[in-house]
């Protein structure tokens, strides 16, 4: 479980560093607001929090190094078994793709 206090991203027992820190906020904003299952990122009235429950899951199976397709599975999971709603496979996998590559990107180490 992880938890948005005043002080960054801590994990239960571990606060996540400034780079890790940047790229769950980064991954948070993703499933928000592209993965958006049940259509809300465009209310000004809902919080981006909307999907922080999957995301430590989620965190973990793209930092692990986890295929696009166990991370597009995991999303239909979290849509069937708790939204009771459903994007197309199609979609998943691109949010999954993109969580790769955005966390290939925060990996990279650049230089001067």
């Amino acid at each position: 479980m992880a938890f948005l206090l005043d002080e960054g991203w801590f994990f239960v027992g571990t606060k996540l560093s400034a780079k890790d820190a940047s790229a769950y906020e980064a991954l948070d904003r993703l499933l928000f607001r592209q993965w958006d299952p049940i259509g809300i990122s465009t209310d000004t009235e809902c919080l981006e929090g909307e999907y922080r429950d999957y995301l430590p899951e989620f965190w973990r199976l793209v930092t692990s190094g986890s295929e696009a397709d166990v991370i597009s599975e995991y999303l239909a999971g979290a849509e069937k078994g708790q939204m009771e709603i459903e994007t197309s496979p199609e979609h998943r996998l691109d949010i999954a793709r993109k969580a790769i590559a955005l966390l290939a990107v925060w990996r990279m180490d650049v230089r001067s």
